[in-house]
This record gives C-alpha cells, structure tokens and sequence, in this order.
C-alpha cells in the first residue's frame, strides 16, 4: 500500500515537474502536503478494526462503524485535496495574462481560423468540381489529413458530401468575433502603453484603474469588517471578485465595471466625479468607426464623463 502511494507521489512529481512554470519550492510544499495528508489517512486506517483479528465475541460494532467512516472520510479528504492541489499548482504558475500575451493569443487564434475557413472552401469546391469521383489525393494537397479527407468522402450528411455549410458559416463568425476582441485588446494596449495604471485614494483604501492586467482593482488598507464589506458589496462590490494573489477585489475593465466603480464613490461622495473624468479614457465608444456627428452625439448623452 505504501509502495502504491510512493509510485503516485513520484509520478505527480513527474507530471508538475514537466511545466517549466511550476517552481521548485512549489512542488517541496506539495510533497508535504502529500504526506501530511497520507499519514492523516494512515492514522485514521489504523484505528479501524478488523473481526477476524479481534474475534467476533463483544465486538465493538458502533465503535467500528465510527472507525470505517473516519477512515472513509479522511480519504476522500486526500484524494480531493490531491486532485484540486495539482490544478492550482499549475493554475498558479502560468504567467499573468497581459494585453500583449492576449493579442498573440488571439491572432494566432484567428491565423488558425482562417486557414480552418480556406481548407474547408478549397475541400467542398474539389468535392463538386470531382463529381463523385476520388479525389482522396487533392483533399491532401489541398491540407487535410489522409484520414479526415477519407472520412470527409465516405460520410454523407442532409448537404451531401463534404463540409457542411454550417460549419463555414459558424468558423466565419468566430473569425468576426475574434476580430473585435483583437481591437478591443489594441484599444486597450494603446491606453495602458500611455497610462500604464492610475488610481483613487479613498478614506481606507484606494481604486486603481490597472491597464497593465485589465483590471479595475479595489485595495483597502486594512481588511475591512463583515458590517463593512457588507455596505461595500450593497454598493457595487458583490460584482467584484476577490483575487488573493493580488490581495484586492477586481474585475475586467469593462463599461459595466466602471459603472459598478462609480456607484461605489457616488455614495462616498462627489470626489468620484473629477476622478472619473480624468480616468475614463476606455474604448468602449469607440470601438468601431463611426461618423464623428454620431460619436459626438453618443459622448454628450451616454459618457458620464462628458460634460
């Protein structure tokens, strides 16, 4: 049993060790942990009793029972914790998400979808082009796989033969959702390459506009009473998350964010407001090109930081 629970341990390591994120020190914790864990369970396996050893004369039946489920219990404590331990490892060590690592992320993204959309063009125009003869070998050239072309021949749907319509239609509206958010992301690049961070000091605390990670982020200076953070959440904070790596609440820059953001210094005052005018540079308005008539229009009925 013990031998079992040593080739585990050693193949987890294995496993966390394979990330180039996850650290050194990070791992030693989780080999502890792993035996803090396993000698509770081990303790709690060793207070259960067995009827063929003790004899079945006055065994201690509820006694017994207790053991099981006290066994039982720290086991499925083990497993749980071993399970959720290793995601959170490498949950942790993955470098934090940045406009520029999201601008690759999404242009490699979209590079993908485009040549998933020409493939599949180029494939449904060989197909009708053959007529219902082989073209095996032109689906190849043409850049799928010998299996996928061979399938894509021998699998007939409602639409025939090849891929169905849907899938070009749903991958092109992938593509122009992928697109905006690469514009949002370019936007926002933008602004944190000019501002970087800003931020708002409050009577014990301070909201700071944080570009750099795309986050509005609310710190406070000494962790505030359940009666306090209750009145914070009643006034926009419950849309917040806590984040304890960062030790704040935070949440992604979005309009909504910073309207949640504004009610929350509306009730502290009218500080918010000059704050706020020096703080609301988003793209969220400009977005897409309009005419500068409609932008003008839109700046003087829905920017709260218009005058």
């Amino acid at each position: 049993m013990i031998k079992d629970y040593g080739e585990e341990l050693n193949s987890d390591i294995e496993e966390l060790s394979k990330d180039p994120n996850v650290s050194h020190d990070a791992i030693t914790d989780y080999i502890e942990r792993y035996k803090s864990f396993f000698n509770s369970y081990l303790g709690a396996k060793g207070n259960c009793i067995s009827s063929m050893i003790a004899g079945p004369s006055k065994f201690p039946v509820r006694r017994a029972e207790k053991a099981n489920r006290s066994e039982q219990r720290h086991y499925e404590i083990f497993r749980e914790w071993r399970k959720r331990a290793k995601a959170a490892i490498v949950r942790r060590a993955q470098p934090e998400k940045t406009f520029v690592s999201e601008l690759d992320r999404y242009k490699s993204e979209l590079e993908g979808m485009r040549k998933s959309q020409e493939i599949m063009k180029s494939a449904n125009a060989i197909i009708r082009k053959a007529k219902g003869k082989d073209c095996h070998e032109a689906l190849v050239k043409a850049g799928l796989r010998e299996s996928t072309a061979r399938e894509l021949l021998t699998t007939r749907g409602w639409w025939g033969v090849g891929f169905a319509p849907f899938l070009l239609t749903n991958n092109n509206a992938n593509m122009k959702r992928v697109q905006q958010r690469i514009i949002e992301l370019e936007q926002k690049e933008a602004s944190r390459q000019e501002d970087g961070q800003k931020e708002y000091s409050f009577e014990g605390g301070r909201v700071v506009m944080n570009f750099e990670v795309d986050r509005i982020q609310v710190l406070f200076s000494e962790r505030p009473s359940k009666e306090q953070l209750e009145q914070w959440k009643s006034k926009g904070l419950s849309s917040f998350n806590w984040s304890p790596s960062n030790n704040c609440w935070q949440r992604k820059i979005t309009e909504n964010a910073i309207k949640a953001t504004k009610q929350m210094l509306r009730d502290m005052g009218e500080e918010w407001e000059e704050w706020f005018r020096q703080h609301s540079e988003l793209p969220y308005v400009y977005q897409l090109p309009v005419d500068n008539a409609v932008k003008e229009f839109i700046n003087k009925k829905y920017r709260f930081d218009m005058g």
